[in-house]
């Protein structure tokens, strides 16, 4: 006949609980570090389509049209982190973003703002867009005079990180 009394012991149910706690102890550090690299990638892609479709709104109404951070929601200025405005030169208000987690977002240029003529060029505004995370370049985005924009390869984010000092 089989005993019905058998368990785990105790020894058996510690041994268990270690092994779990070791596993979590190892596995919340990545995943903190997998929700960071993907804060840091949603807000690349963000920065990536608000520059193109300000750039496609200045082609299609044939008009300059400008884009520039905003700490405050009204007014152009050179903190990026709190969000940015797209804005007619005459300063109407066409679209403002905010963003919802102060993310260190920075821009390095000629000036602050970015103006994209009628024809897709953007002259005064080529620089480049980035973010850091642990002193060094997570990613950057470098837009050129000509108005186009394309992603920083590993070379140029780690030869950047002296931006993040």
């Amino acid at each position: 006949m089989p005993n019905r009394d058998q368990g785990f012991t105790l020894i058996e149910l510690l041994i268990t609980l270690s092994i779990i706690v070791i596993a979590i102890a190892l596995a919340v550090p990545a995943m903190a570090d997998f929700v960071a690299r993907n804060r840091q990638q949603a807000l690349m892609h963000e920065v990536q389509t608000a520059l193109h479709n300000v750039r496609a709104q200045a082609i299609m109404q044939s008009r300059t049209i400008e884009i520039c951070g905003s700490s405050n929601g009204q007014d152009c200025s050179a903190s990026w982190g709190d969000g940015w405005l797209v804005r007619t030169l005459s300063g109407k208000i066409l679209r403002l973003t905010q963003l919802a987690s102060h993310d260190d977002l920075r821009w390095q240029g000629f000036g602050q703002n970015i103006r994209f003529h009628g024809n897709g060029t953007s002259p005064t505004g080529n620089g480049r867009f980035y973010q850091c995370h642990k002193s060094q370049v997570a990613w950057q985005l470098i837009l050129s005079r000509q108005g186009r924009l394309r992603q920083g390869t590993a070379t140029e984010n780690a030869n950047k990180s002296s931006l993040c000092h």
